[in-house]
């Protein structure tokens, strides 16, 4: 085999793109917090504060940042790669299958979403089951893989490291074991504590991948013009921050300000400690408040009135609505009473951002099938830059909605009814494909004529008279 980089440039090109991953890496792990509902917001503490106040400050973070994701990635669900005017997926959709990325892309997206990044690279690898090669996927967060692209707008990165931190016998992290990607090699290294110094990198073994080109899909879909991957939750972290202070503040004033509190002036102080017990005995037995002084005075300070603090968090949720594209009565539950237009017009913005979101992923979904043929010698797939992504149908309507704009398709402007059968709510292709086979042999007719005969038998099975004895 003949041999890649020399183990110094190995190491010198670790040691020179490592800290921008410790960086991306920085940055992903807050936002993570924020997206888990894990965050310490700076919520603002009176000094002095009773260690009440630390408890209640536990109890303020929301989550309302994995609501924005969640409800973005619930309306993604890839169901075929097809080329055009093709009804049949292509070839790399049983290594999707076999990868078991059906359950995993929900995953894949909510880190693209959370972090600004995510990614998919894949090996030749063979099926543990029958013994057969395919090509293995493997998702990374943009905690433990950064790719370098060159120029910025090129389709495969030139360098990729996946990374992940070693800890000692006592726990704590005390250095790193690191992959390097180039374009024919994966080179495993490890460092000390931060790789700040070449001397700290270690080069273990390298390996040939078996692609043309770095194996590393990248999964962007905020990536603006500059090249900058913007998570879906930049530019709302301050609007969070003061939602967790409007639970914080709430929950001090429902914990200490809630109550009346009744204030006696003038009572005269009992002598002797038998007096006080007599005394408090008799406030609580009669439930009421009585002074021998004629100066006595009793009076109650009024609790703090909760609206307004809850009316301050409701109106900061409205803002995080807009600005986030969620729907409001995702966040105010207030969709109880919705019918299903009124339903889909709340939804619109949300639908817009997904469908944005869908055509960057579709676009990486594409890249990833290409170097699974690619991996496969495949080359046919491998050229297929014209296939496309296949999405599940997840607006709100109803079926009757749906039912008659199919109809009108079908009916003024000609479109055969096979067609149309995919864009009914709730069918998988396995549905279309068994109403067509049923269409194109009769089955239907056949079906619901068995029903009939089977049905007009029985009925004349139970007129026939019964033998005695039976």
């Amino acid at each position: 085999m003949a041999r890649g980089m020399s183990q110094g440039a190995v190491r010198g090109l670790a040691h020179t793109y490592f800290p921008s991953f410790l960086r991306q890496r920085m940055q992903a792990e807050e936002l993570d917090k924020w997206h888990r509902g894990e965050q310490k917001s700076s919520l603002y503490i009176p000094r002095g504060a009773e260690p009440e106040y630390e408890e209640l400050a536990s109890k303020s973070p929301n989550a309302w940042a994995g609501l924005i994701v969640t409800s973005v990635v619930q309306n993604a669900e890839l169901t075929g790669m097809r080329m055009p005017g093709s009804e049949q997926n292509l070839k790399g959709w049983a290594t999707w299958q076999r990868n078991g990325m059906d359950a995993k892309q929900p995953a894949l997206y909510r880190g693209s979403c959370a972090h600004g990044l995510a990614f998919v690279w894949g090996e030749k690898s063979t099926d543990r089951l029958t013994g057969e090669p395919m090509s293995k996927y493997h998702l990374a967060s943009a905690m433990d893989m950064a790719a370098f692209y060159h120029p910025d707008d090129d389709e495969w990165p030139e360098i990729a490291i996946l990374a992940a931190p070693t800890t000692s016998a006592l726990g704590i992290e005390d250095g790193w074991t690191v992959r390097v990607f180039d374009s024919e090699r994966v080179y495993y290294l490890a460092c000390k504590a931060d790789g700040q110094s070449v001397d700290q990198w270690v080069y273990i073994s390298e390996d040939l991948h078996g692609s043309r080109v770095c194996p590393v899909v990248r999964y962007a879909p905020n990536m603006d013009i500059n090249g900058r991957a913007n998570s879906d939750l930049m530019g709302i972290l301050p609007l969070l921050a003061r939602i967790d202070q409007d639970t914080f503040d709430r929950l001090i004033v429902q914990r200490f300000g809630a109550w009346k509190i009744r204030w006696i002036a003038g009572m005269i102080k009992p002598t002797t400690s038998s007096e006080a017990e007599a005394q408090k005995i008799k406030l609580r037995m009669e439930s009421i408040l009585i002074a021998e002084g004629k100066d006595t005075k009793f009076g109650t300070l009024d609790a703090t009135d909760l609206a307004g603090f809850i009316n301050a968090r409701d109106s900061d949720l409205r803002d995080l609505s807009a600005l986030s594209q969620t729907p409001p009565h995702h966040m105010l539950g207030l969709a109880s009473n919705l019918q299903a237009e009124s339903l889909a017009a709340a939804e619109s913005g949300l639908q817009r951002k997904s469908r944005e979101h869908r055509i960057s992923w579709g676009e990486s979904h594409e890249q990833l099938f290409r170097l699974d043929a690619h991996l496969r010698r495949d080359e046919v797939e491998a050229r297929a830059y014209d296939m496309q992504a296949k999405w599940r149908d997840t607006e709100s309507r109803s079926l009757e909605q749906a039912a008659m704009a199919l109809g009108m398709l079908a009916t003024n402007l000609k479109v055969p009814v096979e067609m149309l059968w995919e864009r009914v709510p709730g069918w998988t292709d396995s549905d279309v494909e068994r109403a067509k086979k049923l269409a194109t042999s009769g089955g239907i007719d056949a079906l619901l004529a068995e029903v009939d005969r089977i049905t007009k038998e029985a009925a004349a099975q139970q007129n026939q008279p019964q033998p005695v004895g039976a």
